[in-house]
């Protein structure tokens, strides 16, 4: 029997199509963090075709990189369009990146293609835009306690944010600054939606801790405090990339 009774289930949305740069790493990261702390975690890899219900998972992750599967996802999601909403609605825990981000909102649109209607998850337009959006990036985050966020983005989309939704990072060193805050990614609930595409939770882990405090908060219905762990490797990571002065601007 475990030291600690404590259980989470993470839903890993299409791997099998969507999987990107650093989503396992995420993924991976999230698990470990929990397991670190006598948490039972288990990983539910969710292929295209799946059923998902919102009573079986505490925290969902969705990515990719690869413009060319975002339809066959797509039509798997709007299966499980309602599902999804009920966990969102609930507070439980997502994480969207990328491809995962445009997925979620209402509808995205590259250049000369038409629209592609998401599943609604977020109130969230987007489009793609002039720049490139492409190198490191420092931001500052509301609800977090300790507020910065380090990573890399990369993605030439412009995202419109519309009722109840807030940005989940203010951008404060990254291209297309020019001098003046601008916002990135998008958070209803606890959902949350980046195009940072490096490993965030690795080089974040105050971020990953309140997507596990969050998860078990939810589940448990009642605030269950995190064991502290040593994170000397994670902050140096974050913190040479937060003095890293190669930003382009």
């Amino acid at each position: 029997m475990p030291k600690n009774p404590l259980r989470l289930k993470i839903a890993y949305l299409y791997p099998d199509i969507l999987q990107g740069f650093c989503d396992e790493s995420n993924v991976e990261v999230f698990a470990k963090r929990a397991l670190w702390r006598d948490i039972d975690v288990s990983v539910h890899r969710i292929k295209t075709g799946d059923r998902i219900y919102s009573s079986k998972y505490d925290f969902y992750y969705i990515g990719g990189n690869n413009p060319s599967n975002l339809e066959l996802a797509l039509k798997s999601l709007k299966e499980n369009q309602e599902e999804l909403k009920i966990a969102a609605n609930s507070s439980s825990p997502m994480l969207a990146i990328n491809c995962g981000y445009l997925l979620f909102g209402n509808f995205y649109q590259f250049h000369n293609k038409a629209q592609i209607e998401g599943i609604k998850l977020l109130d969230v337009d987007s489009i793609a835009g002039k720049v490139q959006h492409y190198g490191n990036v420092v931001g500052v985050c509301e609800f977090l306690k300790n507020k910065t966020i380090v990573g890399f983005e990369n993605h030439g989309m412009m995202t419109y944010l519309k009722s109840g939704v807030a940005p989940f990072l203010i951008l404060k060193k990254g291209l297309g600054n020019n001098g003046r805050d601008r916002t990135e990614g998008a958070r209803f609930n606890n959902v949350i939606a980046s195009f940072i595409t490096s490993p965030i939770l690795a080089q974040n882990p105050h971020l990953c801790d309140f997507l596990i405090a969050v998860a078990l908060r939810v589940k448990y219905r009642c605030r269950i405090p995190l064991t502290p762990l040593c994170d000397d490797i994670e902050w140096y990571s974050h913190n040479f990339m937060l003095e890293n002065k190669n930003y382009p601007i």
